[in-house]
């Protein structure tokens, strides 16, 4: 979500929001893997939700919509397989981040595995 939305903003050339969107977005990121040890069962199904939900708030909110990128000349819409492949990546490089954020947190004996 976060690279879609910075990606976004690079194209229509806003470099103040997608500097934005890296920061926040990481910073988010990082404090839900710093806590996730931490946070209560409910809180796996609703981080992702409340993620998905601001994502698309500010892309419906300070990006172009579908209909205005196809009567655009300037822009052209992205086709399905390379949304999925950047999905994909970055899905796995969550999944790497994720070992390996647990993996030092059960080094440290900050959680037990």
């Amino acid at each position: 979500m976060i690279y879609a939305l910075w990606k976004n903003f690079q194209v229509l050339e806003r470099p103040r929001d997608a500097q934005l969107i890296l920061f926040w977005g990481a910073l988010f990121f990082l404090t839900l893997l710093l806590f996730s040890p931490f946070l209560p069962d409910w809180a796996e199904i609703a981080a992702p939700i409340a993620s998905s939900f601001g994502a698309s708030s500010i892309a419906a909110n300070h990006q172009m919509r579908k209909e205005d990128i196809l009567a655009s000349q300037d822009y052209e819409l992205q086709t399905a397989a390379n949304v999925a492949a950047v999905a994909l990546l970055s899905f796995l490089a969550l999944v790497v981040i994720i070992v390996a954020l647990v993996s030092i947190l059960v080094s440290t004996g900050v959680i037990e595995p």
